[in-house]
């Protein structure tokens, strides 16, 4: 176990363990630290967002386990799984106190070894020496963000100033870990709160004692978003600035009405843009078993609808949210850029939580349907969390409701129990290797989805690559605590099709198909995959002219 596996354990059921990602191609035009550029970027967010070009992320967290699991070993069991992208942390508090090259080896091992991509990294966590020691109205202890924010960022000749800690210490990620990341993620969670009501957010600013992750201004927050812009965009122009995984629209609402103004957010000439001026993406974290229940109208009780596919729609309900207020404050492609979105956190237990159902088939479901929806929507990453379990699951089904649910989240069983080498996938774990694998290349296509005329007892996405198609179709699972559900679908008349190879969920390691005759399939509760058997020559010369003369399909 490494030094930085060892410190980096965490307690707290939202907080995210590092996780670690990477591609040894990226970010190929961070500056090198001799060569500096003479100019700060030219640009903020409120102009310009970087179009995002790259495949689809599938992606995880990875966590603390015993038995010998250290990051590297993590790491290869997520790429194992057809994980694509992981997600890392590099604290200053760590840094500082292992050294800042603690951590090159490992990165060098995720992305040149493995080949993961698209690096999301969240940073911050100051070492005491950095840590402001301010304890704001209603705190019980200091600050957790960096001392020294409003000192200068640059000095006259463009280099950073060494008295602002916090831009001394992006800075040194910039070039020492720079072409691993693609992601910048400032502070985990900034919006984390506990039993306090945040509805208040849009008529006030939140209350540092209420963001237990930054027990600070939210100016200091916007603060660290506009140095992190100023210096990252400087050094790796090509990357990508975000909030850290926001849970809720009201705080975007209000990095969009503020500026970095230690007084009050206004603005003025030296702090002249508000929030949304210094991040290009949306980060945000989502359990939806927390939403799947609505109270009745009589108010005496509660609606449920416990099942994947209103699992899966919640990460559109929340992105919609979020959209609503960019789009308010005019980050709507018009007025100002629209922002890209990412995911990195999200999952559902295996096992039922006091009125939160789960089941292996439910957890499953909702992660293959997770990953299809997301691309749909121009979701750029999914993050699962996390790599495995950290208990034993209960027999199933399972009668009594276990104590913490975030221990049953994850593409392996527990791996505090099982050691590197014999780890075993979960169903979830499975279905996300089968998704990643079967996919990996393709991309969604809105428009031969649109051709399949779904009905309405049916979801699901054509997928292209090159001049051929992949489908992937499930029968809607619209009861509540029931993923067993049924529906025929018939491909289109015009298509000409010789038949349909078929692969279910387990494909991933079954390596198994079934060839169906005809363009009729049978659809369950789970994501299936199909692939048209081209025409024979003698089939083709049978085929109707209007299917020859038809547009390419």
């Amino acid at each position: 176990m490494n030094s930085f596996t060892t410190w980096r354990r965490k307690v707290g059921k939202r907080l995210p363990e590092p996780v670690l990602l990477g591609a040894a191609w990226l970010c190929a035009t961070c500056t090198s630290p001799h060569q500096p550029p003479a100019t700060r970027t030219p640009h903020t967010a409120e102009s310009y967002v970087r179009p995002y070009t790259a495949d689809f992320g599938y992606g995880c967290n990875m966590g603390y386990y015993g038995s010998g699991w250290d990051d590297e070993h993590l790491a290869s069991a997520i790429s194992k799984a057809g994980g694509q992208t992981i997600r890392v942390t590099l604290p200053d508090q760590f840094l500082d106190k292992w050294g800042w090259q603690a951590r090159q080896a490992a990165f060098d091992h995720h992305t040149t070894n493995l080949g993961l991509r698209e690096l999301v990294c969240f940073v911050g966590e100051p070492s005491a020496e950095h840590r402001d020691q301010t304890v704001y109205p209603g705190c019980r202890e200091p600050s957790k963000l960096f001392a020294n924010l409003y000192e200068p960022i640059w000095l006259a000749d463009s280099t950073i100033n060494p008295r602002n800690y916090y831009a001394a210490y992006i800075y040194r990620l910039t070039q020492t870990y720079g072409k691993h990341i693609r992601f910048w993620e400032v502070v985990n969670e900034p919006d984390f709160i506990t039993d306090v009501s945040n509805k208040e957010w849009l008529e006030r600013a939140p209350r540092p004692a209420e963001t237990t992750n930054t027990l600070a201004p939210i100016y200091h927050y916007i603060r660290t978003l506009r140095i992190t812009w100023e210096v990252v965009k400087k050094y790796c122009p090509e990357d990508y600035v975000t909030p850290g995984g926001l849970g809720y629209a009201e705080y975007l609402d209000a990095l969009l009405r503020y500026t970095d103004n230690p007084r009050g957010g206004a603005v003025t000439a030296q702090f002249p843009a508000r929030g949304g001026a210094y991040f290009d993406v949306v980060d945000y974290h989502v359990y939806p078993s927390y939403y799947l229940r609505r109270r009745n109208l009589l108010h005496t009780g509660f609606n449920y609808q416990r099942n994947s596919d209103n699992a899966a729609a919640q990460l559109l309900r929340h992105k919609a949210q979020f959209e609503a207020v960019l789009h308010q404050h005019g980050f709507n492609g018009e007025t100002y850029p629209e922002k890209h979105f990412i995911v990195t956190e999200t999952n559902i237990s295996r096992r039922t939580a006091e009125w939160r159902y789960g089941s292996d088939e439910m957890q499953r479901n909702f992660g293959m349907k997770a990953l299809i929806i997301a691309q749909k929507n121009g979701i750029r990453q999914v993050h699962f969390y996390s790599i495995a379990e950290a208990a034993d699951a209960p027999k199933q089904p399972a009668g009594v409701a276990v104590d913490d649910e975030f221990k049953l989240m994850g593409m392996y069983e527990n791996m505090n129990r099982d050691l590197p080498g014999r780890e075993k996938l979960t169903q979830l774990g499975l279905g996300f290797k089968t998704t990643a694998e079967l996919l990996a290349g393709w991309h969604y296509d809105a428009a031969r989805t649109a051709a399949l005329h779904l009905p309405e007892e049916v979801d699901g996405a054509a997928f292209r690559r090159a001049d051929q198609y992949q489908y992937v179709l499930w029968a809607k699972t619209p009861i509540d605590q029931q993923e067993e559900a049924t529906a025929r679908y018939t491909f289109p008349a015009t298509w000409p099709v010789a038949g349909i190879e078929r692969r279910g969920w387990d494909f991933g390691i079954s390596g198994t198909s079934m060839r169906l005759p005809g363009r009729e399939v049978l659809l369950d509760g789970a994501p299936a995959f199909f692939t048209m058997l081209p025409l024979t020559g003698l089939q083709l010369a049978t085929v109707a002219k209007p299917y020859l003369s038809s547009p390419k399909q």
